[in-house]
């Protein structure tokens, strides 16, 4: 199951020049700039110091695990479409344009190639006023707002985004994204302030992948594990905004209110988020600060925490765990249903060992499905 392997890699890959920012010579820095960020007392998602080590809830495992480390290795089955079956599946998925159902309509919005001078943000917007504040359309929908001129990404777009799925840290994300965008640090500030006071923090990434494989599901290739692998494809391709946020943060070093968004920032992306990608950001923000401040003890716990949160990748089981994937769709499915829940690094650490309980009590029967 390559595509797995190639994603997670793309993901680390995507922040490590992160790690050799050049550092700057600034003032010192406190961590009093922090408390005008920090989460309100007794919300389930607090950050809390980076000396604790929050770890989000184990998700069930499908039976229970033995320490045998033993995964089934079947053999790889191919995931090259024919050129055909591509377009095939495109004219699919632009035949729901059609459909009636308030399923296939947003399947439509979300996915479907669109003709010329047809806009994806535009057709987003289109099925918000039918079937308002669908939080996974708001959220699209503001996630192409990214360096973006449309006049319709206004401010007041922005609050009836964030409102469709207020609670959500990831849908402020998103506005923090457009405003950096923007260069509009006033609102980049309040974004930042409001992601802190959320109670959860959903990307949405396993939503999306099976919402993709879900709506090929009436095409010619109705098999859920090919049509997952391309929703992992297409997912993998969607650009976050990070880079306007770390030069925001580089650029800022010298004052106090934005290195306090960007300590709070970095904590948040860090513990909160379901991504690697974004939780490796999160860590290379607040090395950013801690290097300029000199913080060698801080600086040495997110190398600790980054070391902790890539070790699973690459690893043996992980390949093994994740090729099974193709051979049992009960564990295809509950990994992405665990991505949303429980994030990526430890959705893994679930597959891998779910994959070993499969391994004891199927065997190589799990070879023939």
């Amino acid at each position: 199951m390559k595509f797995l392997f190639a994603f997670s890699f793309t993901c680390i890959a995507g922040v490590l020049f992160l790690n050799y920012c050049h550092k700057p010579e600034v003032k010192s820095l406190t961590t009093d700039t922090e408390s005008a960020f920090s989460l309100p007392e007794g919300s389930n998602q607090l950050i809390g110091s980076l000396t604790q080590s929050l770890k989000r809830p184990q998700a069930e495992r499908i039976d229970d695990i033995t320490n045998d480390d033993y995964i089934v290795e079947c053999e790889s089955k191919s995931l090259i479409k024919e050129e055909g079956d591509i377009d095939s599946q495109q004219q699919y998925l632009k035949s729901l344009y059609n459909s009636t159902s308030q399923d296939r309509m947003l399947e439509y919005a979300l996915f479907a190639e669109l003709p010329d001078g047809k806009a994806k943000f535009d057709l987003l917007l289109e099925y918000n006023e039918k079937f308002p504040n669908n939080p996974l359309v708001m959220m699209e929908a503001l996630h192409l707002c990214d360096n973006s001129s449309k006049k319709k990404c206004d401010k007041n777009f922005i609050d009836t985004a964030i409102s469709s799925d207020k609670d959500n840290g990831a849908m402020w994300l998103q506005s923090v994204f457009y405003f950096a965008s923007q260069d509009n640090d006033e609102e980049m500030v309040k974004s930042i302030s409001g992601l802190a006071k959320t109670s959860l923090f959903n990307e949405r990434h396993g939503e999306r992948i099976r919402r993709y494989a879900q709506a090929l599901a009436g095409s010619n290739i109705p098999d859920f594990y090919a049509n997952a692998a391309s929703g992992i494809g297409i997912e993998a391709a969607r650009v976050a905004g990070y880079s306007h946020i770390v030069n925001w943060c580089k650029e800022g070093l010298n004052d106090i209110e934005k290195v306090s968004a960007c300590l709070s920032l970095g904590r948040n992306l860090e513990k909160r988020s379901t991504i690697l990608l974004s939780q490796l950001v999160g860590i290379a923000i607040q090395r950013l600060i801690h290097e300029a401040d000199g913080n060698t003890e801080l600086i040495q716990l997110l190398e600790i925490e980054k070391k902790q949160l890539t070790k699973p990748w690459g690893s043996e089981s992980f390949i093994k765990a994740s090729s099974l994937m193709n051979h049992d769709e009960k564990l295809l499915r509950n990994w992405l249903d665990n991505f949303d829940e429980f994030g990526e690094v430890e959705s893994l650490n679930v597959l891998i060992e779910e994959a070993k309980s499969l391994s004891q009590t199927k065997g190589l029967s799990l070879c023939t499905h």
